[in-house]
């Protein structure tokens, strides 16, 4: 069952595939190889007999051909233990005179038909059976010319089965260097198999982790190769889905907390609209003048809560791009002061002083005027409510790079430093108490801070405890 197991990962299969591609490929190749080497050596046997046989011929021509068979005969055996293969000569007649081989067939007459063709002058080459052989034989004729005339031949001839020995001995070589390839493939097979398998093994180990919630291990990338490429989008996919899952995670938090604050936020003016209603209904109030306190407090409760609904709905439809910015080129100046205008009632209530201290050569802005001037009532709004009466509000601007920036700076009692961070959250109050008596809803700030990120701009906030705060934000200036 293990080697079914090992035999069906990657690894394994691709040692296998590996080991029959090598195994046809050396099968082919082991094939050929033998064929060309075979062919090759019987063309380098007959071209040295063809060659020992011209040479024998011109040695013994002069010899064959005045009569002198004795001196042909002995230079044969005297000249035999030089020669590759065993030598025959025949006369012109086809009658064997001397052999360095077989003796008992000197004297015997050739067939007409094997000498033939040599003794047309022709050179005759042939591997096969003959009928003065009991085995295959190799063998070569060479006719031997003297004057122009075709006196005799050579016949040069050795046993095949010297030759398929030497064959044999050749293929077994090859199937040796066959089997050693056979290993080293195997070896190299299924390392190369192990290290392309490797991280595809990590990355199955790691996505297993992922699936359970861990997303910290990543895949160590040793190649740039296509298992490289891969391990590199697998680790930028689970970058991705991690940052994805975090944004999931905190979207759902942030949305359970926006839960509970609404909740909170609706209950305390429900809670004190259901005691003063029941009260009223009941009868249980003193005087006239009591009773009309309660229809105002519940007026007041009531119109806080018109409050926040339309202020969450302001923020859900700027937060989803529901509602369209109407980008205009627009007079910063001009809008500061009609928003200070609207606000002259609370300023005058609190005898506060405002000071504007804007750029002279403050340029254009892009931006709505409708949204930019809903900031800065906000802002203003909430420096009112924290400045002291009888104390100055500033507001003030410069222009930065291609932004405008806009400061509005009071002398409340400052932000703790932890909660800085935190003003910009959703029904996030520095002080609830003073807060709610100023019928705040705790999503001011985070309206200006939406509002501004859709004009591509920033907020940010200063203050020190005791001396007040500056809120700042930014917009675009017209090229």
């Amino acid at each position: 069952m293990k080697l079914l197991k090992r035999i069906n990962t990657i690894s394994g299969k691709l040692m296998i595939l590996f080991t029959i591609i090598i195994l046809f490929t050396l099968f082919i190749l082991g094939g050929l190889l033998s064929y060309l080497v075979k062919g090759y050596y019987y063309d380098s046997t007959e071209k040295k007999f063809i060659d020992q046989g011209n040479k024998i011929s011109k040695l013994v021509q002069k010899s064959l051909y005045e009569g002198n068979y004795d001196e042909t005969i002995s230079f044969l055996r005297n000249s035999q233990r030089f020669f590759e293969g065993n030598v025959w000569i025949v006369d012109s007649k086809g009658l064997i005179l001397a052999t360095t081989q077989q003796k008992e067939l000197q004297g015997v007459r050739l067939n007409k038909e094997e000498v033939k063709q040599v003794f047309q002058g022709k050179i005759v080459k042939k591997r096969g059976f003959s009928n003065y052989f009991d085995e295959p034989v190799l063998f070569v004729a060479v006719p031997i010319i003297f004057s122009k005339k075709v006196i005799g031949a050579v016949f040069v001839y050795s046993p095949l089965a010297g030759i398929t020995s030497t064959l044999s001995d050749l293929k077994d070589l090859i199937q040796y260097a066959a089997f050693i390839a056979i290993i080293l493939t195997l070896l190299l097979s299924f390392t190369l198999s192990k290290s392309f398998s490797k991280p595809l093994k990590k990355m199955q180990k790691i996505s297993l982790n992922m699936a359970h919630g861990d997303f910290d291990e990543r895949v160590k990338i040793n190649s740039n190769d296509e298992v490289g490429q891969l391990a590199s989008s697998f680790n930028y996919l689970a970058d991705k889905l991690q940052e994805t899952i975090a944004s999931l995670q905190n979207k759902e938090e942030l949305q359970r907390r926006f839960v509970a604050d609404v909740s909170h936020e609706l209950r305390t003016p429900l809670t004190s609209i259901q005691g003063f209603v029941k009260a009223l209904r009941d009868g249980v109030y003193d005087s006239k003048a009591d009773k009309e306190e309660y229809y105002q407090i519940v007026l007041t409760e009531v119109k806080r809560l018109i409050r926040l609904v339309n202020d969450l709905l302001n923020l859900s439809q700027i937060e989803l791009g529901q509602i369209k910015m109407d980008i205009k080129r627009l007079d910063l100046k001009a809008v500061i002061r009609r928003s200070i205008r609207n606000l002259l009632p609370r300023i005058k209530e609190k005898d506060l002083k405002i000071r504007i201290d804007l750029s002279k050569d403050l340029p254009l802005v892009l931006a709505d005027r409708d949204r930019v001037e809903q900031v800065l009532i906000n802002l203003v709004s909430n420096a009112i409510d924290f400045t002291p009466k009888g104390e100055e509000i500033k507001i003030s601007s410069e222009l930065k790079d291609d932004r405008v920036l806009v400061m509005i700076e009071d002398n409340g009692p400052g932000i703790p430093k932890g909660e800085i961070d935190d003003i910009w959250n959703r029904f996030h109050k520095v002080d609830k108490a003073r807060t709610r008596d100023r019928g705040g809803t705790g999503l001011g700030l985070s309206i200006v801070r939406e509002i501004i990120r859709q004009h591509q701009g920033e907020v940010w906030v200063e203050s020190k405890i005791g001396e007040g705060s500056i809120f700042g934000f930014s917009l675009l200036a017209d090229d």
